[in-house]
């Protein structure tokens, strides 16, 4: 008997500016691939935002993977002597409250062996996970896991080793390591390029949006980017030096890092190759190329939740 197609929980990136949902699917164990993604405005009610995406997708899927990232979500490698458990989860507890500057009480820590001698020590205030939940749960849908952004962002990019991805209002960088992902987030984002812009030719926000996303800065906002621009290759400098996976390449995420020219100014300042995110084919096969090369960016967190079922 030949075994159907079953849904992986959905992926679900709630951006400050949009929300999207990845469908995907799978037979048995094998290769998961890519159904769809839809994507709504998220403006002031998430809820509704993901009750419209799910709606187009037109799925019966209900469980969902959603994201936080730092620096809201914490990640530490940690070594501990062999404990019972009990101690172990005290002294991870221990260890977390001095990665943090809120009350311990108010934040969820999880630990995971990774070996022997490893763990990953996993931090985030319990208000956000508990937010982003019952957003959720409002669309109806049955969250399953909160994951870390950087692991989903390299989840669904396994040809680069590190990932600038370009939000509304922050940029994060998050660079491949052993065990955990380096993630360092800077408070600029395509919202502060779009202001830049109307702020030097004297227009309002939407027009500026269009100016930015069809012929790009052109001489507005370029101060902006460039500073962006410094602050990320600064940041990669340090990390390439930091973790012991090469970096030979990176790979651009988020609606923002489509904005002309940012690419080729950035591959300049790390002089290393920079490219927007491409899913890859095996995992997209099912939908026209053209539409995967163009959206993949703006897919891309969406699209690595969506996989977290899959991941070793």
């Amino acid at each position: 008997m030949v075994s159907r197609y079953a849904t992986l929980p959905l992926g679900v990136d709630l951006g400050t500016a949009r929300t999207r949902v990845a469908l995907m699917e799978r037979r048995g164990t094998g290769a998961p691939r890519l159904i769809g993604v839809a994507v709504r405005p998220t403006a002031s009610e998430p809820a509704q935002a993901l009750a419209a995406a799910l709606a187009e997708l037109g799925t019966r899927e209900r469980r969902c993977v959603l994201a936080l990232a730092a620096p809201l979500a914490l990640l530490r490698a940690v070594q501990f002597p062999v404990l019972a458990r009990r101690e172990r989860d005290r002294a991870a507890r221990f260890e977390a409250a001095r990665s943090i500057t809120y009350p311990i009480d108010d934040a969820a820590v999880r630990i995971v062996a990774v070996d022997t001698a490893r763990c990953v020590l996993a931090i985030a205030p319990r208000r956000s996970i508990k937010e982003r939940a019952a957003f959720a749960r409002a669309a109806g849908l049955r969250p399953v896991a909160i994951d870390d952004a950087a692991f989903a962002l390299l989840r669904c990019v396994p040809a680069d080793t590190a990932v600038v991805d370009v939000g509304a209002t922050a940029t994060m960088l998050v660079a491949g390591d052993d065990p955990v992902p380096i993630a360092q987030t800077f408070p600029t984002g395509g919202k502060a390029l779009t202001e830049a812009i109307a702020r030097g030719l004297g227009i309002d926000a939407g027009a500026a949006e269009h100016r930015k996303m069809t012929i790009g800065l052109a001489g507005a906002g370029e101060t902006a980017r460039d500073e962006l621009v410094l602050q990320i290759a600064a940041a990669l400098v340090t990390a390439r030096a930091a973790v012991r996976t090469t970096i030979r390449s990176v790979a651009l995420t988020g609606n923002g890092s489509r904005l002309a020219g940012l690419a080729d100014a950035l591959e300049r300042a790390v002089a290393m190759p920079v490219r927007p995110a491409v899913l890859p084919e095996a995992l997209s096969s099912a939908l026209p190329s053209d539409v995967v090369r163009a959206a993949s960016p703006d897919w891309a967190l969406a699209c690595g939740l969506a996989l977290w079922d899959t991941a070793a």
